[in-house]
């Protein structure tokens, strides 16, 4: 069967031909090194065929083989090279991702106490499944970043259902670490601290360390990323009207409704009572 409206396809603005995003399909020749990857994402290899010696940070030398896949977290150290001729799937993702029981497997992962292990679990058929159609989405030129979103999530549907919490916890362990998960710990945390300086420390870094780190992942300095934070959450309070000035003042530290005003007409160009009245006569 044969895709229809290629080209409609090809040019449209979700396609994902950027092969650091969603999923990809390669082949690699005996001697060569798989594709190089990106300490900004996470990666899953699912090897389909071949033997691949990988090593990751600490972990040297481990043979992979088809059927199995492989987990490289955000920030590793990592290289592979084929011991024989290789095809695999390559999933690329961040740590923006839903796991139904997320925390309970961090719990199980704190309290497992056991030495760091190499990240590698078997392809079972429920995941190999997921893996075929992704092969006939990708060998048709169906690279949409919706599709390549739901597929993702089928993936992990199936981690959550075909494995056991132990597999997973252990699998995904630099991922739920929360020393590793820096991005998912700041958007978890944020809204707890008043200074970079104190969520720095909440991440046992350094302030210099913290800035570096942050705006790598960011983009952004800490100080204006979560300025802009505050603004959003204001503004969301501020289109609700059943949320009275008083408690959006206590809420967000505000000395007094002057001082609350000020900071409306400074980050918004209109005072609060203002501002909730064309947010109220919006459509949001």
């Amino acid at each position: 069967m044969e895709l229809l409206y290629v080209q409609e396809h090809l040019t449209c603005r979700n396609y994902v031909s950027d092969f650091h995003i969603g999923f990809s399909y390669q082949e690699v020749k005996e001697g060569e090194k798989l594709r190089s990857t990106d300490r900004y994402f996470n990666y899953f290899i699912f090897l389909l065929e071949g033997e691949v010696m990988v090593s990751c940070n600490e972990f040297r030398n481990h043979l992979c083989q088809g059927g199995e896949m492989v987990f490289i977290a955000q920030d590793s150290e990592s290289v592979a090279e084929a011991i024989t001729d290789v095809k695999y799937i390559l999933l690329s993702f961040d740590n923006q991702f839903t796991l139904c029981d997320q925390l309970a497997l961090e719990a199980l992962y704190t309290k497992e106490k056991k030495p760091p292990v190499f990240n590698k679990i078997d392809i079972r058929p429920p995941m190999r499944s997921v893996l075929d159609s992704v092969l006939f989405y990708l060998g048709h030129k169906i690279q949409c970043k919706h599709l390549f979103a739901i597929k993702q999530k089928e993936v992990f549907l199936i981690l959550r259902a075909f494995y056991t919490k132990e597999e997973m916890a252990r699998f995904l362990s630099p991922m739920l670490n929360k020393n590793m998960d820096f991005k998912a710990f700041v958007l978890q945390h944020y809204q707890e601290v008043k200074t970079v300086e104190e969520l720095a420390n909440m991440c046992k870094i350094s302030v210099r360390s913290f800035n570096r780190k942050f705006n790598d992942y960011f983009g952004d300095s800490p100080y204006s990323w979560m300025l802009k934070q505050k603004s959003k959450h204001i503004k969301t309070r501020l289109a609700d009207g059943k949320v009275t000035f008083g408690k959006i003042i206590k809420e967000y530290g505000f000395s007094s409704p002057a001082h609350f005003t000020t900071y409306c007409k400074k980050q918004f160009g209109e005072s609060p009572s203002k501002l909730r009245k064309q947010l109220l006569s919006q459509d949001y």
